[in-house]
């Protein structure tokens, strides 16, 4: 089990990481907001990078996204659910992600943190619509693979980049329902109204 002054610890090197960056997250703020003495932290983590980094596994890798179910039923509100709940949750990681991607240059264990989440959520989706395809809701040659990345890249952008470039998104509450929608139709899964013709579905 974690103990408590470790995970104070981290969690304190998470939040000032997410609004300073390495270079201005000091081991003397980081402490005090742990409610611990500087001695504590390098005896525990021995340097500031060493503490940086794990905060950023611990805290920075991690993606609590939605499930996708094991058995497909409306891939539709299925899927728009999920880009919905990764938006939010990647909104909520967006300074820490920021920090992170200007860092990752300097040290690339940075870059790794995030990837390890971005992983993951990318298994799961893609995985999910490997079983779309499986129950004949999409074509039999489509390419799950990019068309997981399309929506994982759409998702990430308009979470970290929005405020930035806001006219070159759909509106905040319709744009996972939307990226979902087309995510789909990349693979032949069309809305249900929006069937004209059959299509050549998986076996």
């Amino acid at each position: 089990m974690t103990h408590p002054t470790r995970e104070q610890i981290l969690q304190a090197a998470a939040r000032l990481y997410a609004d300073h960056g390495f270079r201005g997250t000091t081991t003397r703020a980081i402490a005090e907001a742990a409610g611990v003495n500087e001695v504590t932290l390098f005896r525990i983590f021995g340097s500031k990078e060493t503490l940086i980094v794990e905060a950023m596994r611990e805290h920075g890798s991690t993606m609590h996204v939605g499930q996708l179910p094991e058995r497909p039923v409306d891939p539709h509100a299925e899927l728009a659910a999920w880009a919905t709940q990764t938006r939010k949750v990647l909104v909520s990681m967006r300074s820490m992600l920021r920090q992170a991607m200007c860092d990752g240059e300097k040290s690339p264990e940075m870059s790794h943190c995030v990837a390890r989440g971005a992983d993951a959520t990318f298994d799961a989706l893609y995985a999910y619509l490997g079983r779309v395809q499986a129950h004949g809701f999409a074509l039999r040659g489509a390419d799950l693979r990019t068309a997981s990345g399309m929506l994982m890249s759409a998702i990430f952008h308009d979470a970290v980049a929005r405020e930035f470039t806001p006219h070159l998104f759909p509106p905040a509450t319709t744009a996972p329902g939307t990226y979902a929608r087309l995510c789909l139709a990349s693979i032949g899964c069309v809305a249900p109204a929006a069937h004209s013709m059959p299509v050549e579905r998986a076996s």
